[in-house]
């Protein structure tokens, strides 16, 4: 069924409802004449039909034409569209025909190509006298040979361009880290003095014949040095944890007043519960400062020990934080493993707290303290090696090594006479008016001597000369030795001008 016939079916349908509507007009137009005679009611409906029929046949007809002029449109539209894809189809099928000849071309042409590349190498090793397989063994040996000239040159420059600055590079990097410590150092002694208030109490300390003092000496394990002072009573002994606990124990019996051998023992022995919980409480917080929260319980005690050790008059537990400090700087800058030189720092000189028990150099010791809790072989080695009778097995052996030698290298760190300190602060301000002359106006040595800052007048030096004589001082320090380590100086040239009102 075509769509044109549809289309004159649904108008016919449309005339046959139109029919159907005129019928049920007449039905209406009946009831209107029923007053009427039976020949003019059917006059007046069937012309009333005929002209209904006659609006619905034109009607019809209007829709069969418009229906049919729809057709026709969309029957162009299709043909036309038809057309397009018949021309697209026909040029799709040539480009596939061109593309299939192409591929058949460029086969023949890699024939072509494989067999002049297979004469020629036929004809290469007629001329060269040697094989496929020999040119590429001969021409891999001349490529490795000028690879590794290569690679040795390169190498060579590096080497030059490292040495011109490495040596600026660590010197800035080990500044940089001892700046950022601020570790305060607090200069301590051996001996532990008690003021006591009066002579009676002395006497009490002192006991019949001298019974208490050697009790208390008996149990503590110290000296007890009753001088002329009538106030004061020292505790004299190298173990500081021994002294400590004898510190305490001795304050509490002159609080309680009852001295006597039975007393002295009972404080003694709480004073010495409440050193090893310092002990305790001392080494979990620098494990905790090291990152080692799972840190052994049997080592932590042996830690805290460092708090009551000093070497060289420092104390070791401020080094050793310190140490840790500048290690954990320097790995970070390096990229090296933080936690390997955090631990190493805190046991670096924990041999120096077992040294009276075990014959050994203490570094020697804190290595064997650290195999014993089972700890990395890298660990160890960066222990044993910040002295120089090991060898630095890794990067954080070296950077354990320059921490420990920078903390105790800064100034203040070691415990030295107060003249020849005085000394060498004035020797070093002495040397920068030596070299700056009348230009210099102040000279002040700040930061315990780390600093030097040279006033300049500024009508005698410009600021180009400045720079200069910063320099010369720098080398002149390092020339006479003024001052231990690095001396950081700043010349400071600044012109102030004054005036005064009021003046005529």
């Amino acid at each position: 069924m075509t769509l044109l016939t549809v289309i004159l079916l649904l108008a016919t349908i449309a005339g046959a409802g139109a029919a159907v509507y005129f019928m049920q007009l007449l039905a209406k137009e009946r009831e209107a004449f029923k007053g009427q005679s039976q020949d003019k009611v059917k006059e007046i409906a069937k012309q009333l039909l005929q002209n209904k029929l006659k609006e619905a046949d034109e009607e019809a007809q209007q829709l069969r034409n418009q229906a049919k002029q729809f057709y026709d449109r969309i029957k162009s539209q299709f043909q036309s569209q038809q057309k397009v894809l018949e021309s697209k189809e026909k040029l799709l099928e040539q480009q596939r025909k061109s593309i299939a000849d192409q591929e058949v071309s460029l086969v023949k042409k890699e024939e072509e190509v494989a067999e002049t590349r297979k004469n020629l190498l036929i004809k290469l090793e007629k001329v060269a006298g040697m094989s496929k397989e020999e040119a590429q063994t001969v021409y891999m040996k001349e490529f490795e040979a000028s690879l590794v000239s290569y690679k040795a040159k390169k190498i060579s420059d590096l080497e030059k361009e490292i040495k011109l600055t490495a040596e600026d590079k660590a010197k800035e990097l080990i500044v940089d880290a001892m700046q950022s410590v601020a570790t305060e150092y607090v200069d301590e002694i051996t001996v532990s003095t008690i003021e006591i208030g009066s002579e009676e109490i002395k006497g009490k300390i002192i006991g019949k014949e001298g019974r208490n003092i050697r009790a208390f000496e008996k149990v503590t394990g110290v000296d007890v040095i009753i001088d002329e002072s009538p106030t004061a009573i020292g505790l004299s002994s190298y173990d500081g944890v021994r002294r400590e606990i004898a510190r305490i124990a001795l304050e509490r019996l002159i609080k309680d007043g009852r001295i006597h051998p039975v007393t002295i023992e009972e404080q003694y022995a709480k004073a010495k519960k409440d050193v090893i919980q310092e002990l305790e409480k001392t080494g979990k917080m620098m494990a905790e400062k090291a990152n080692w929260f799972d840190v052994p319980a049997e080592l932590v005690p042996i830690i805290g020990r460092l708090k009551y050790r000093r070497s060289k008059g420092q104390n070791m537990v401020e080094h050793t934080l310190e140490v840790m400090e500048i290690g954990e700087y320097i790995a970070r800058e390096l990229h090296a493993d933080v936690n390997i030189v955090l631990k190493a720092a805190l046991l670096h000189d924990i041999g120096k707290v077992l040294t009276t028990k075990v014959k050994k150099p203490h570094h020697h010791i804190s290595g064997d303290v650290a195999r014993k809790f089972g700890l990395d072989p890298v660990i160890v080695n960066a222990i044993e090696a910040h002295h120089e009778d090991i060898e630095a097995k890794s990067v954080e052996a070296v950077i354990m090594k320059i921490a420990d030698s920078a903390s105790g290298a800064r100034s203040g760190a070691r415990k030295e006479n107060v003249e020849d300190y005085v000394e060498r602060i004035e020797n070093l301000e002495k040397t920068a008016y030596e070299v700056a002359g009348d230009a210099a106006e102040e000279v002040f040595a700040v930061r315990a001597g780390r600093e030097l800052r040279v006033m300049v007048k500024p009508s005698q030096i410009s600021d180009e000369a400045a720079v200069v004589l910063a320099q010369n001082i720098a080398k002149r320090i390092d020339e006479t030795g003024a001052f231990p380590g690095i001396v950081n100086v700043v010349v400071v040239r600044e012109l102030r001008a004054h005036a005064s009102s009021g003046n005529s």
